[in-house]
């Protein structure tokens, strides 16, 4: 928010501010001394969207006027139901609300606006005739972020609208905080996949789910060859930049249920319902494929220095599958898919193994690797 100091009021006390019009009134062509008021509504929300909800055509065109003059872009409702149809189609920043309406009571439209803008905060002024201490107080109990009574001055709705328009903007920021912490509640920070907390919470839902109906849960872990030494060569940064892309070639091969997660510093966990060995180790084979082609660019090594510009990265995987026996818990089918993530790194990396006992006929099963060295 900035911070303005040394406003002027030229020529003109604030007693002399000009009244909100009557019926009747004739609309000046102009609106007299508004400038001087400008800056309430600059910095807070310059392109906010107004319901002014008015039956009397005088008045809410001199709302409009008052208001667009401060940049906002005011929408006009005549009616309580007018009014409900902009709320639901697109909620505006702000609604100036008169409580006098030709088909509902404006107090029922406010329950209503407030009932339906729980996700999303909507401030309500509340415009009414009535100046006395029960309307007021009761306005505001119904759910009326603020109360003006008529006649008002448009300094005064100026004000009051920058007032509650500052009010909206710091609650979304809060929405928008809360949600922010509530995903990295249960995401790595640096992909955007799930942490470890989060997959093994999963993992115990799925291998229930796969307990009670009988269905193929298989998990995959997934760790990348020799990333310690691309640390070293590279730097740290560069391995951030390699552990995203992995997390993106991982996300963009799985399906919506399919569950991927961070699992260690260079690991990645799986989780794959419904899914049976043969469908894993496939998924394996094509994440593993995509992996070998990607290539990362290193600043500052030269094809003289390190061999090549671009570097590629291999992984490894290991697949293990419920039901199966000996597998009865989600803790034993970590530990089978990590045996045969073991095997994988033993056998020459950038493979994928099944546990050895779900290895079809007691045999290996690993996708063709296109070298026996990682290359990077």
């Amino acid at each position: 928010m900035q911070r303005v100091a040394g406003v002027k009021h030229e020529g003109r006390a604030p007693e002399e501010s000009a009244r909100a019009p009557q019926e009747g009134d004739k609309l000046p062509a102009a609106l007299p001394g508004s400038s001087d008021y400008a800056w309430l509504g600059s910095g807070v929300m310059p392109a906010a969207r107004v319901l002014v909800v008015e039956d009397s055509p005088a008045q809410a065109e001199w709302l409009k006027q008052t208001l667009a003059h401060q940049g906002y872009r005011v929408i006009v409702a005549r009616d309580g139901r007018g009014a409900l149809r902009h709320v639901m189609s697109d909620a505006p920043d702000l609604v100036l609300l008169d409580v006098m309406l030709p088909d509902m009571d404006g107090l029922e439209v406010l329950r209503v606006i407030k009932m339906r803008s729980a996700e999303q905060f909507v401030p309500v002024i509340l415009i009414s005739a009535k100046a006395d201490l029960e309307s007021r107080v009761t306005g505001l109990r119904v759910g009326a972020d603020d109360f003006l009574a008529k006649p008002f001055a448009e300094a005064e709705i100026q004000a009051r609208a920058a007032s509650m328009l500052r009010i909206k903007s710091l609650q979304d920021q809060l929405r928008e905080a809360k949600a922010l912490l509530e995903r990295l509640a249960v995401a790595d920070g640096l992909t955007g996949l799930y942490n470890r907390r989060t997959f093994e919470e999963r993992l115990r839902d799925e291998f229930r789910r796969s307990q009670r109906y009988g269905d193929p849960v298989s998990l995959m872990i997934l760790d990348l060859d020799h990333f310690k030494l691309l640390n070293d060569e590279y730097g740290h940064p560069f391995g951030d930049r390699v552990l995203r892309g992995t997390a993106e070639i991982i996300s963009s091969t799985l399906r919506d249920p399919d569950i991927c997660a961070r699992y260690g510093g260079e690991e990645f966990a799986i989780i794959l319902p419904k899914t049976n060995l043969e469908g894993a180790l496939a998924l394996g084979e094509r994440i593993l494929a995509q992996l070998r082609e990607k290539t990362y660019s290193a600043p500052g090594h030269t094809p003289v220095a390190t061999g090549c510009a671009d570097v590629r990265v291999t992984a490894s995987a290991g697949v293990a599958f419920h039901p199966s026996p000996g597998i009865t818990t989600p803790e034993l089918l970590i530990d089978c898919a990590d045996e045969a993530l073991y095997r994988a790194k033993h056998d020459g990396r950038d493979r994928v193994r099944a546990h050895t006992a779900q290895a079809p006929n007691g045999s290996d099963v690993s996708s063709p690797a296109q070298s026996s060295k990682p290359t990077g």
